[in-house]
């Protein structure tokens, strides 16, 4: 499957980074060092690590069963909420905004594009298609196995196509039909992540090299969306089931992240949008 050049420009600088060149001030190392601890009460609050995916992702990219058993603990849990997010993203601007430069890319801001992506996330990881009783993002990356767009043969990326499906909304239709790529889910998704997009920008550039920020995000998937779907991603409307996909209903989104699984009993439709990788793999390594 293939992605906008934004998003592979972004995983190529990934995998290029060396968390050893990384220099932060002593305030914003000790500041993420922190609030990265699993003794942080915020920890919890970051969806990558806190869902496993370091684990999930890797030998057993494709094990969809265990990624559901995985979401039915997590869903079960308290969500974290708007303010929990808010405290720990503006930390990165009273800690670290000497740092926001080229040279910190490697550790920085993909630690700040993590949190920056986690309240969508975690509102849309507990998304069930109500057609199906099967979680939003199971039943997509299902579909895309089905179809074979996803390379079993190179473990480094079955690890990246895990990441990006499993917490991201769905941005190119390159290689499939548009009725797979404008299904319920897809937009229900895309639709989580454009409305956060348009109303919390993000306060750093998410790219300090190229800038990239929740503008050039939100741009990306208002395109497909319309082109693909024929749909404004982020205005609240009945959902437009196109032939050939499951009956979702009408949906509409708030604002409140769910405690637990929640269906797609009304949200709107709507957009999909880039993915956000930052630098898992070297972050991992300096945490």
């Amino acid at each position: 499957m293939k992605f906008t050049t934004t998003l592979v420009t972004l995983v190529a600088l990934v995998a290029t980074s060396s968390v050893a060149e990384a220099a932060l001030t002593a305030g914003c190392d000790k500041y993420i060092k922190e609030l990265n601890a699993a003794t942080n009460p915020l920890s919890k609050c970051r969806v990558y690590t806190t869902l496993g995916f370091p684990n999930l992702t890797r030998a057993n990219d494709h094990d969809t069963p265990k990624l559901a058993t995985a979401l039915d603990t997590y869903c079960a849990q308290p969500a974290c909420t708007d303010a929990q997010y808010k405290q720990a993203i503006d930390g990165f601007s009273t800690n670290c905004a000497a740092d926001i430069t080229a040279a910190s890319e490697d550790v920085l801001s993909a630690d700040h594009y993590m949190w920056y992506l986690s309240p969508p996330q975690q509102k849309s990881v507990c998304v069930k298609n109500p057609a199906t009783s099967k979680y939003c993002v199971i039943e997509s990356m299902d579909s895309m196995i089905a179809r074979k767009q996803i390379p079993n043969g190179n473990p480094q990326m079955d690890d990246l196509y895990g990441y990006l499906q499993y917490v991201t909304p769905l941005l190119s239709n390159v290689n499939m039909s548009n009725a797979d790529f404008c299904t319920p889910c897809n937009q229900y998704i895309a639709n989580i992540f454009a409305t956060y997009f348009k109303k919390t920008p993000s306060t750093f550039p998410l790219n300090f090299g190229q800038k990239l920020n929740s503008t050039t995000l939100l741009g990306d998937l208002e395109y497909q969306y319309k082109t693909a779907c024929k749909i404004d991603i982020t205005a609240p409307q009945d959902l437009k089931t196109p032939a050939g996909n499951n009956k979702g209903g009408n949906s509409t989104t708030d604002d409140k992240a769910p405690s637990a699984a929640v269906g797609l009993t009304a949200a709107n439709t709507l957009s999909g949008v880039v993915a956000v990788v930052a630098g898992v793999a070297g972050l991992m390594n300096y945490l």
